[in-house]
């Protein structure tokens, strides 16, 4: 069985794991637990208490010899949204793109599929412009955004409409939408990729608009997408724990049914922390402090599980025989470098990095496999060439792969992105502009430095200046303590920022 505290002061999620067992003969004796990577790797607590090892797809597997065992994860923190900018070139810069994309949101905001997901990508998508249209002091275009976004979502919340609605399946004991995407009634895949989405849409507006995502008015549907993806309580006759979560492998899977040759499967691991980043998000922002730390435990985790089993940022997971620097689709029985829907190189690396938002810092954390990963994009380009297949467009997700770059290095990732090239559909230039104009101004991520709030982000750039980033989600002042010393009082519901 596994429990998990988060200790706020620390800013840490420590995870138990027990286990029941009896010896049928012989003298008592503990079970031997195997422990993958993401258990052992840099876990103090096991020094000198664990046994042999075997090879594994995952790999090595080492042996504890125990009832139980605990492991403990840095909470590197994020914020809702950035600051606006200051400087006037990047400002007028970044209001060009802005009106071109405030004209266009209803349009972007389903651009492809009309089922969950896409339309969940397109609720998100306009959020994230909101964020920094307003950020901008653009308070007008944010009530227009604010406004098409909540238009959208009651017609799907509501019932009343007969072609776009979430239906509580009793029989099959989940919620399902309509119209079906990618087999998600059928075989009931991709929940906490499709529902994370409108979990984080809901939670951004949550910060403008508390009464209207209210139990009493929306909210209370959030709470239930919530509970079918990742319920922590156990035993409930409608929906199971965690359900897309695998507490012992420290990921989530993707398919409803695992029924495939090779077991269950994940492609899109992006796509599983952005769904738990909007657990935590919205456990905040109500006050559900239950509900925020689950959110925390899932996120802490496939974060780390990510790094070892689809990057393999530590270099002790992959064979010398797997020559990709990734992962794209992780297997119960193999790895894959491909996608389910093409095997073109670019949305073969871009599925594990979208949506990139600001709780994907984690991406940064193993710059060197940033820097290795996108410099294997052009030959890889090639060989797809040399066979006589070609990405539409040519510059396909070229925002995806810059802000990525922009994470290990700030001036190489803003130099890569082309304003008017392809975009990704769960992005806009507004986003992205913003984004690598900030990671210009503030350097990268530094994830030595811890608070002792839920919504932080630290950074460092060249020089050695750090930038230091709260939010409150609270109702009173916050008196915020970094890990390094610095302290930061914080107005309820304002985002500060000092340098």
């Amino acid at each position: 069985q596994v429990n998990w505290q988060f200790d706020a002061a620390q800013s840490r999620v420590t995870t138990q794991f027990s286990s029941a067992s009896k010896t049928m003969e012989g003298a008592p004796t503990p079970p031997l637990l195997g422990l993958y990577p993401h258990h052992w790797h840099q876990n103090p607590t096991l020094n000198g208490k664990l046994l042999t090892s075997y090879d594994s797809l995952r790999g090595p597997i080492k042996l504890l010899a125990a009832h139980s065992f605990a492991t403990t994860y840095t909470y590197n923190g994020f914020v809702p949204f950035w600051p606006g900018l200051k400087d006037p070139k990047q400002v007028n810069e970044l209001n060009d793109v802005i009106k071109t994309d405030v004209r266009n949101a209803r349009r972007m905001m389903l651009e492809i599929g009309v089922g969950p997901y896409w339309q969940g990508k397109g609720l998100q998508r306009i959020t994230k412009l909101l964020d920094v249209v307003e950020q901008q002091g653009d308070k007008a275009a944010r009530d227009q955004l604010l406004s098409i976004l909540k238009t959208r979502i009651e017609q799907w919340f509501s019932g009343k409409d007969n072609k776009t609605y979430f239906h509580l399946d009793r029989t099959l004991g989940t919620v399902i939408s309509y119209p079906e995407e990618y087999f998600s009634i059928e075989q009931m895949n991709d929940h906490h990729f499709h529902y994370g989405y409108w979990i984080r849409a809901m939670a951004d507006i949550a910060l403008r608009d508390p009464a209207w995502a209210s139990d009493s008015q929306w909210g209370g549907m959030v709470n239930l997408l919530i509970a079918d993806i990742a319920t922590s309580e156990r035993g409930r006759s409608d929906f199971p724990f965690v359900r897309n979560f695998d507490p012992y492998e420290g990921h989530s899977w993707a398919s409803g049914v695992g029924l495939g040759a090779h077991g269950n499967n994940q492609e899109s691991s992006s796509e599983a922390i952005n769904a738990w980043a909007g657990l935590i998000q919205w456990g905040e922002i109500t006050g559900n402090t239950q509900l925020r730390d689950l959110g925390l435990y899932l996120y802490t985790t496939e974060i780390e599980a990510i790094h070892h089993y689809w990057f393999d940022s530590h270099g002790i997971v992959f064979p010398k025989a797997y020559k990709n620097a990734e992962v794209s689709m992780l297997f119960g029985g193999k790895y894959a470098h491909n996608t389910w829907w093409i095997d073109e190189p670019r949305q073969i690396k871009g599925i594990n990095l979208l949506p990139i938002t600001t709780a994907s810092l984690y991406l940064g954390r193993a710059p060197e496999h940033v820097r290795r990963s996108v410099a294997t994009l052009g030959p890889e380009t090639a060989v797809f060439a040399s066979r006589g297949k070609y990405a539409n467009p040519p510059d396909i997700w070229q925002d995806i792969f810059a802000k990525y770059l922009a994470l290990a290095e700030p001036e190489q990732g803003f130099a890569s992105w082309k304003r008017w090239g392809s975009f990704e559909l769960g992005d806009t230039r507004t986003h992205a502009l913003h984004w690598l104009y900030s990671l210009q101004n503030f350097g990268t991520p530094d994830f030595s430095v811890t608070a002792n709030t839920t919504f932080y982000s630290v950074f460092k750039n060249k020089k050695g200046e750090k930038t230091y980033l709260v939010f409150n989600a609270g109702k009173t002042d916050l008196q915020v303590r970094f890990s390094d010393g610095k302290t930061m009082l914080v107005k309820p519901g304002a985002l500060l920022s000092e340098t």
